[in-house]
């Protein structure tokens, strides 16, 4: 059975990376259209990190306030070590404060800003794949730890050395998984193991982020990732 499934598969024309991901926005992600009419939304993300002996590092749960149109602004804000810190972009300039203190630090402005984008970039999946400036490849089908088949979708960005592939369901498409390689030995996979149904989306919800080898063996778990919706305006 498993020999034939695969001799299916080799046989159905190669779809282009972009069709797999417009299919699934419209059967697994709400739609388009429902993507572009968010107009404001807020959540909380609590990033919990683990070492390699699986002992918790730390736990902390993040704010965002985002704004998606016409431009995009975001706030975040959180509590760390009892200092009360919180970054805000206007869609051109970022300002970051502790304890109402505004931070000179550009060192510390730029990873405030870098984290902002990174937020965005990566909840706003799969979406983002078809409005960023991005060479998508589709890499074939191939067989998740789940064993199920899924979609191998390469994303290569311009002045990036980071390399994402994105993983999509064959029959639901919905977006199952990520591997990031961010140096030549360096890797990471990320599992969606639940997604949210508050904005009709399929956010993510609850994810597990691993470092790997290039053959996706699992080494030790590195983080967990819970995302909750507070708001979201159309």
């Amino acid at each position: 059975m498993i020999a034939v499934l695969i001799l299916s598969y080799s046989c159905e024309p190669k779809l282009a990376a972009e069709a797999i991901i417009e299919k699934s926005l419209e059967k697994a992600h709400g739609g388009k259209a429902t993507w572009e009419a968010v107009q404001r939304l807020v959540y909380k993300k609590t990033t919990t990190l683990y070492d390699a002996e699986k002992n918790k590092e730390s736990e902390i749960t993040k704010t965002f306030y985002n704004t998606l149109q016409p431009t995009f602004t975001s706030s975040m804000l959180w509590t760390e070590a009892g200092v009360e810190k919180r970054v805000v972009y206007d869609g051109n300039e970022i300002d970051v404060f502790e304890n109402e203190v505004a931070i000179t630090d550009t060192t510390i402005i730029a990873k405030a800003f870098e984290e902002i984008k990174a937020a965005q970039f990566v909840l706003w999946q799969p979406y983002k794949l078809l409005t960023d400036d991005v060479v998508l490849t589709n890499e074939g089908i191939v067989r998740l730890e789940d064993k199920m088949p899924a979609y191998k979708i390469k994303a290569v960005y311009p002045n990036s050395d980071t390399i994402w592939w994105f993983y999509f369901d064959t029959t639901t498409f919905l977006l199952k998984e990520n591997l990031i390689q961010h140096s030549p030995t360096t890797y990471s996979q990320i599992v969606n193991m639940e997604q949210e149904e508050k904005t009709g989306l399929r956010l993510h919800k609850k994810r597990k982020s691993y470092k790997v080898d290039v053959a996706k063996d699992t080494k030790y778990l590195r983080a967990e990732y819970t995302y909750t919706i507070i708001d979201v305006k159309y």
